[in-house]
């Protein structure tokens, strides 16, 4: 860990922590040269990369899966009968990074070809800045934090789960998504498969879900939750994921993204709808009244109709973050594909969004690569917890909030008793003209 003055993920200042959470939260988990040692930190495995790819590959060339059980997930929809539609997806558990996809093909029909979406998508930053400025947490950058270790309680295999990995770090479920379209008398319900895995940053759990739909659409997700920094339980903050989502449509080669805009023109009675190219690498706002999205073309794929096919990236945000650091400026980001560019703000000062796009490289029918910064804005609330002191006999009283923050404390000792429910940010993936008729119908 880098020794600073800033406030630290591994030392909390009140030392009743140390008995709710135990000396294995706080040190991590044992790696595979045994159990860490008292004040040092933690011997964890090294960061896994993905493998680098020859830049002119193109179907039908491409391995369609490179990995095996349980790195290799497929799964057919409907989950009975005839098959309609297929993904065939690899993942890793990685140091910092989690739960990482490093290849996802869609198939749209039993008799139709494979359609690669994804080479590599992962969470690439988690930005944790407090509103006192009491600490700036780069989470995926400035740590090794690693996958908890799951159980049958979180992926209890009565409700659809099954376990992946040995030991288990990441939970499939198959699960009934609802209606997916209802005509009158008719209706069809959908189903999806969701891979997740939990980062275990110290005091947080960062749930990390990647959820395949069996009509095509791919959602990302991240959910904080777990105990409050327990130095100061009751600071609002705001974490700030922000995903590299290494698209590439059919193939590595021939992509080109677009900023969709959605335009009224008021006053009047009409609007437009537009895509602008994005010719070079840059950063890109999100703008909700123009309903701003992110399109991914391939420059070859099309459907039996002759459309030309893409995915569209469309955000699911309650709110906008900017903040003094220059990688939170912008929402979208693309880049030319470089595989040393797996950080979206490395703390160490490999590099950052900004300088990634500095030197504006081409980014038209090209190799590329898509980032996307979301924000989980956590006020705190009663909801989240509760500060007791401990009193003889080994019972405990409730006392005000604020005197588990070390800086007005109460009279020890006194903790912080509770956990903040999941909160989320994320995005979808839709398809746009990769099917030829209204999938899952008759």
């Amino acid at each position: 860990m880098k020794t600073s003055s800033r406030p630290h993920r591994l030392a909390i200042p009140l030392c009743c922590c140390l008995a709710i959470f135990g000396a294995g939260l706080l040190l991590g988990q044992p790696g595979p040269e045994g159990p860490p040692q008292p004040g040092r930190p933690p011997q964890l495995p090294p960061v896994q990369r993905p493998v680098h790819r020859p830049i002119d590959i193109r179907p039908p060339h491409f391995t369609l899966a490179s990995c095996s059980v349980p790195y290799l997930v497929e799964q057919r929809f409907p989950t009975t009968g005839a098959e309609e539609t297929r993904w065939r997806i690899c993942w890793q558990d990685q140091t910092k990074h989690g739960l990482v996809i490093t290849s996802a093909h869609f198939r749209k029909s039993p008799s139709s070809p494979w359609v690669r979406l994804f080479w590599d998508a992962r969470v690439a930053e988690i930005f944790v800045p407090y509103h006192g400025n009491e600490a700036r947490f780069r989470d995926v950058s400035e740590f090794t934090f690693t996958l908890h270790d799951l159980s049958a309680s979180d992926c209890p295999a009565p409700k659809g789960g099954k376990l992946l990995g040995s030991p288990a770090k990441v939970c499939q479920e198959v699960r009934d998504r609802g209606l997916a379209w209802k005509e009158h008398a008719l209706v069809r319900r959908g189903e999806e498969l969701v891979l997740w895995g939990a980062l275990h940053a110290v005091n947080y759990d960062y749930l990390m879900e990647w959820t395949f739909r069996d009509d095509g659409v791919v959602i990302g997700r991240a959910g904080a939750t777990a105990v409050n920094y327990p130095a100061w339980p009751t600071v609002a903050h705001i974490h700030n994921p922000i995903w590299r989502l290494d698209i590439d449509l059919d193939g590595a080669s021939g992509d080109s993204a677009y900023l969709g805009i959605h335009n009224e023109s008021l006053p009047g009675l009409t609007a437009t709808d537009t895509e602008v190219l994005i010719a070079k690498e840059t950063g890109l706002e999100w703008n909700p009244a123009n309903f701003h999205s992110l399109h991914v073309h391939d420059a070859t794929l099309k459907n039996a109709k002759g459309h030309a096919t893409s995915y569209t990236l469309i955000p699911l945000r309650s709110g906008t973050a900017r903040h003094q650091e220059a990688f939170t400026k912008r929402d979208f980001w693309v880049t030319r594909y470089n595989p040393s560019e797996l950080l979206a703000a490395d703390y160490y000062g490999s590099g950052d969004l900004p300088k990634y796009v500095s030197d504006t490289q081409d980014v038209s029918n090209a190799d590329i690569v898509v980032w996307y910064m979301g924000s989980i804005h956590h006020i705190p609330r009663d909801e989240d917890g509760e500060c007791l002191h401990t009193v003889g006999g080994g019972g405990t009283v409730r006392v005000p909030d604020e005197q588990c923050d070390y800086r007005t404390p109460g009279p020890p000792p006194v903790f912080w008793k509770g956990t903040a429910l999941a909160n989320w940010a994320g995005f979808v993936l839709m398809p746009h003209n990769l099917f030829d008729r209204t999938p899952l119908y008759p």
